[in-house]
């Protein structure tokens, strides 16, 4: 099929879901926008619609900082300097060059993305350090346009003179219109990453971290994804807004502008689509209050809104953080589960020879004087498990995170269907086909259970970026549903099928190990490494749990099982390898195994395999 008869295809199959998924919160919406879309014409007293579309360039500002403070977690105050940047090249290029302000608005948002890449380094950082080094960055760019005159115009700033927008005269409401319209998008985009892998790998990176990364998440791109599109779009906000002021003042982006943004979005509510825009709301109406209010107290008006908003924010902090949005949602929505049919797990192919998929040599690794593995040799073969035991210390935990990748060997090789992966990344073995599971955090919290597998997912979804899935592509939308249907199918796997739209909370611990194991499944591995899955487990869950490894085992998946369970180990193990101080003591069935004298009277003590 050629290119335009495709494209038809896919436009009518966008609408067609569009249409079913179209609700009554989606007419509201729409009449709202509707509503607000009209304000210019009524010529309503006392309003300045100046006034009210530079409101309305904030809240483009502060609905993309959502996504980096409400998705990622990252508490950015450098929103304010990105907004400085946009406006000042927007306002060079069209004072001192005459350029439109179409070209020259988005030659500011490219200026901004360019500062947000190169100053993209603090997402590594942890929460108190972003938000160190993004005020920093606040402050730089405000002293940088105060030494510079030559750049910001001085105490006068850059005098604009009048443009067109899109073909018209750019008057306020023209302005008002724009600022509109690119709000309601950015909300649409933010609100379709929020659903889709970019939001659920975000948050899953802001809840655990080290679960999140053994998944296979890019701590480092996805954060940075979102840190530079709200760089961009904070610049396309400013490069608009100050040609609705005509005039370029650096002192109208001192960092109290990024404090202001940040308090918006905290006050409306980080984790919501429409909180920041809400929070702008809010301020706008303590900054028409606050100078009566502060005439009246007999107090300087200079900064009294900015006083005020902070006092709001920390009741906000105060009283759990949600936010207004939120807390306005969750006393009017109800939230229903969606009704599915059962997923059923996918019948598995032939199983495959018990050829050996990974090779460990050697391995090593010493912290301080301390030698937690010491020349640890294993094979691991299609279809089968080995247990991994040996008493608490024996460093166990410290060979998978060896073979994973989490900690770094310091010597020893790791090969991978016979290919060298020593040298490979955590993100790069799961891609390859390595898996595991941690010891402690086993689920993310804030997630259904789906969710949870879907982060897993996300390592076999190519299509999956932030900007595919905020413009809802093609493959992007066909792979969404390949991803879910490859989810429930994990679930099912481990006996969960009913429980996909259960919130992680609602789960027993067992359960949520069996989610975190559906994940690391779900990321397709040819090796699953599993710490301790039956940790907390009842002696009556042990007969499901051993089902759930066999049937792992028959999809040819060759398993490392670290348990402390002997009863679990003696059902489910082809091969047993005891380990202590780090070095291999025995090795062989667990018949082998259960009969050398040396493993039982040192380390299985009156226990039985």
């Amino acid at each position: 099929m050629s290119a335009l008869p495709q494209t038809a295809v896919e436009l009518r199959r966008a609408v067609a879901e569009a249409r079913a998924g179209w609700s009554r919160q989606g007419w509201l919406a729409l009449a709202a926008v509707a509503v607000v879309a009209l304000v210019p014409f009524l010529s309503l007293p006392g309003v300045r619609l100046d006034a009210l579309a530079n409101t309305l360039y904030l809240a483009l500002a502060a609905t993309a900082l959502g996504l980096t403070v409400g998705s990622a977690g990252l508490p950015s105050l450098g929103t304010g300097a990105f907004m400085a940047i946009g406006a000042f090249t927007s306002a060079l290029l069209v004072a001192r060059s005459g350029w439109p302000v179409e070209p020259a608005a988005l030659a500011g948002a490219a200026a901004a993305l360019v500062a947000g890449l190169l100053s993209g380094g603090v997402v590594r950082l942890r929460r108190a350090f972003v938000a160190v080094s993004t005020w920093l960055l606040a402050w730089l760019v405000w002293l940088f346009l105060l030494a510079f005159p030559s750049v910001s115009g001085g105490s006068q700033g850059l005098i604009l003179p009048q443009k067109t927008l899109l073909g018209l005269d750019a008057t306020p409401t023209v302005h008002f219109e724009v600022a509109l319209a690119l709000v309601v998008l950015t909300a649409l985009a933010i609100a379709a990453a929020r659903r889709g892998a970019p939001g659920l790998e975000l948050s899953a990176l802001r809840q655990a971290p080290a679960l999140a990364t053994s998944l296979g998440v890019g701590l480092a791109s996805r954060r940075l994804a979102a840190f530079a599109a709200t760089a961009t779009l904070a610049g396309l906000a400013g490069a608009l807004a100050v040609q609705l002021q005509a005039v370029a003042d650096p002192n109208a982006y001192d960092p109290f502008l990024s404090f202001k943004l940040l308090v918006a979005v905290l006050l409306g509510g980080a984790a919501t689509t429409l909180g920041p825009a809400a929070g702008i709301a809010v301020l706008g109406l303590i900054s028409l209050l606050s100078g009566p209010f502060a005439r009246f107290l007999h107090l300087p008006l200079e900064r009294f809104d900015t006083a005020v908003a902070a006092i709001l924010l920390v009741f906000v902090l105060a009283l759990g953080g949600e936010g207004i949005v939120p807390w306005v949602l969750a006393r009017l929505q109800r939230k229903e589960r969606p009704k599915r049919s059962p997923a059923v797990p996918a019948v598995p192919a032939a199983p495959p020879p018990r050829e050996p998929v990974l090779r460990a040599a050697g391995l090593r690794k010493a912290f301080g004087g301390v030698v937690a593995v010491d020349g640890l040799a294993l094979e691991l073969a299609r279809g089968e498990t080995t247990a991994l035991i040996g008493p608490n210390g024996s460093g166990k935990t410290t060979a998978l995170r060896l073979i994973s990748g989490a900690s770094r060997l310091d010597s020893g090789l790791v090969e991978l269907g016979g290919n060298d992966v020593t040298e490979r990344t955590t993100a790069e073995r799961v891609r390859l086909g390595i898996a595991r599971t941690l010891q402690t955090t086993s689920a993310f919290t804030e997630l259904t259970a789906l969710e949870n597998v879907l982060v897993g997912r996300g390592v076999r979804r190519p299509f999956a970026g932030l900007v595919r899935t905020a413009l809802a592509t093609p493959r992007a939308r066909r792979e969404a549903e390949a991803a879910e249907t490859a989810a429930l199918q994990a679930l099912a796997v481990v006996g969960l099928e009913r429980a996909a739209d259960t919130p992680v909370p609602e789960l027993t611990s067992s359960q949520r190990r069996l989610v975190a194991l559906a994940a690391a499944l779900a990321t397709e591995p040819d090796v699953l490494l599993v710490d301790e899955l039956a940790a907390g487990a009842g002696a009556d869950e042990l007969d499901g749990l051993a089902a759930v490894v066999d049937r792992i085992r028959e999809r040819g998946v060759a398993l490392l099982v670290v348990e402390h369970n002997l009863r679990l180990v003696r059902r489910v193990a082809d091969r047993v390898v005891v380990l202590a101080a780090g070095a291999t003591v025995a090795e062989g069935s667990v018949a082998e195994v259960a009969a050398s004298g040396v493993v039982q009277r040192a380390y299985l003590g009156t226990q039985r395999l």
